[in-house]
């Protein structure tokens, strides 16, 4: 969800309407709704999660008690589309916008909510119950200080699977190597940003999927252009001179069908791409470039790795017969210029290509709806809500505290 400031002229009347908000979804955590607010054995929580992320544009209005991050710059963000409709999404980047698409409203937008649950229903309930309170709100005003400009639901499928029918999300970062690629560390920041230590930045891409197109494609084809076999998930080791997946015979290991079965750990990576003459190509495909084998320290700022979640959906279009259907794309990097290095294959693009046949494009059956870059901030404990201490002066915060007691 994704929500605007209107007809504010401080950056304090933002942060109460955050407040209660925030105030809100804690409770929901809890499985407490304010007009049905029954015994405890009767509340239903779904497991919520809620998180607060923060756009660019929010430093630039008047009393912001923070400067914005040097790295929260407009060079590290998106670009608008094409007055016509599409264009890149950044410079040099694979993807574009759809032909459709002709505004980007995250690039404006102050304020990002991600709601996670066990089923929709929760996360829906969490969205209506963010509504009411900004409807109530808005009823003591001439309008509300915020409203809401987009909704984006998603889910993910029980096969690990995503539409085009591959496994996803097999080689993401171990969780001992996440803290290392998501938070902000004092490394290369100045002394103004240190505040921004332990926050994150969080990327959105809405990303439709032309499964006319895909369908359309030879298993042969798709096979190439992902770096998997489709069946058992297991990456391909090179291409033959008919143009032809090699298969590693020692995946899915005896006893298992998929490698997402246990045993099979090792082949839920790629080997490294670009060794020989059969598995050249291989660095295009979509594991190739997604996911870079180099040297560079996943520490390293300049490091591709990024921390990914994937959520698919599916929605109707009055210019479309059949149902659209694509990938929220999610991601979470210290740095936005970890995130426009791996969109922009800056760490194969230095590199000589295939000899012959065209390197695989999967970024020809993808066009973006909407994409935006926001601002995470640390979780301090006791704070009103994440992010407060951008609202508001210690003072205020000490005082404004007595009246929401629900902290993070």
């Amino acid at each position: 969800m994704s929500l605007r400031a209107e007809n504010v002229t401080q950056i304090s009347e933002i942060g109460i309407t955050v407040a209660r908000l925030w105030n809100t979804l804690q409770n929901l955590r809890k499985g407490s709704v304010p007009d049905l607010d029954i015994d405890l054995k009767h509340r239903k929580s779904g497991n919520l999660t809620a998180l607060i992320a923060y756009g660019s544009e929010l430093f630039k209005i008047s009393g912001c008690q923070k400067e914005r991050p040097i790295n929260f710059s407009d060079f590290w963000n998106f670009k608008s589309p094409a007055p016509e409709g599409g264009g890149e999404i950044l410079e040099g980047a694979g993807m574009t916008y759809s032909s459709k698409t002709f505004g980007n409203h995250l690039l404006k937008d102050h304020l990002l909510l991600q709601f996670i649950a066990d089923n929709e229903f929760y996360t829906s309930r969490a969205a209506v119950e963010v509504w009411k309170e900004l409807y109530k709100l808005g009823k003591n005003r001439a309008s509300p200080s915020l409203r809401i400009t987009g909704l984006y639901t998603g889910f993910q499928r029980a096969d690990h699977r995503n539409w085009l029918g591959f496994h996803d999300g097999l080689s993401n970062l171990k969780s001992i190597e996440r803290p290392y690629v998501i938070s902000i560390n004092s490394q290369n920041l100045t002394r103004q940003d240190f505040w921004t230590i332990n926050g994150t930045y969080l990327a959105f891409i809405r990303i439709a999927i032309n499964l006319e197109k895909w369908e359309d494609t030879t298993i042969v084809e798709q096979e190439i252009l992902i770096g998997r076999d489709k069946i058992t998930g297991c990456p391909l080791i090179g291409v033959d001179d008919n143009g032809n997946p090699l298969k590693d015979n020692r995946c899915p290991v005896p006893g298992t069908t998929e490698v997402i079965d246990r045993g099979n750990e090792y082949f839920r990576e790629h080997p490294q791409y670009g060794n020989g003459p059969k598995d050249k190509i291989l660095r295009f495909s979509h594991i190739g470039r997604a996911r870079p084998i180099d040297k560079v320290p996943i520490r390293d700022k300049r490091s591709s790795r990024i921390y990914r979640q994937g959520f698919e959906f599916i929605e109707t279009s009055s210019d479309y017969a059949g149902p659209v259907t694509g990938l929220n794309f999610v991601s979470f990097q210290n740095t936005p210029e970890r995130l426009i290095r791996a969109l922009t294959y800056q760490h194969i693009t230095s590199q000589k290509g295939p000899s012959s046949a065209s390197p695989p494009n999967l970024d020809r059956f993808m066009s973006v709806l909407v994409a935006g870059l926001f601002f995470v901030p640390p979780m301090i404990q006791g704070e009103l809500f994440p992010g407060a201490q951008i609202f508001f002066s210690e003072s205020d915060l000490l005082q404004l505290s007595k009246s929401y007691p629900h902290k993070h």
